[in-house]
């Protein structure tokens, strides 16, 4: 939420290990969303940021995150934080608009 204002522009999912099969293959540690009106603005970075810093409290080493190939700026964001491509998957469960799923990992160093 942000402060000046009250408003909702971003929501995140943290997922602790152990991750399902599902989320292993195709949804990943963290998902991540910004109100449309406020791309662009940092949000998601920051939102990303943070999400990791309470993974970190929650003593996990690596997250996955994983985003449709189509989406250059959710895997902007995940670079940005250190992410790492792993790998692509095909995207049997129809999650995106490519048909490809990227899976990328952020190795999480105690601060």
């Amino acid at each position: 939420m942000r402060q000046r204002d009250g408003m909702v522009v971003a929501i995140v999912n943290c997922r602790p290990s152990p991750l399902t099969d599902f989320l292993l293959q195709y949804g990943g540690s963290i998902g991540y969303s910004v109100r449309p009106s406020q791309r662009r603005k940092g949000y998601a970075r920051e939102t990303l940021r943070l999400t990791l810093d309470k993974c970190r409290e929650a003593g996990e080493a690596r997250v996955l995150i994983t985003c449709d190939k189509d989406n250059i700026p959710s895997a902007r964001t995940i670079l940005a934080n250190g992410g790492v491509l792993e790998n692509e998957v095909s995207d049997e469960p129809s999650l995106g608009q490519s048909n490809v799923i990227q899976r990328y990992r952020i190795t999480l160093n105690k601060s």
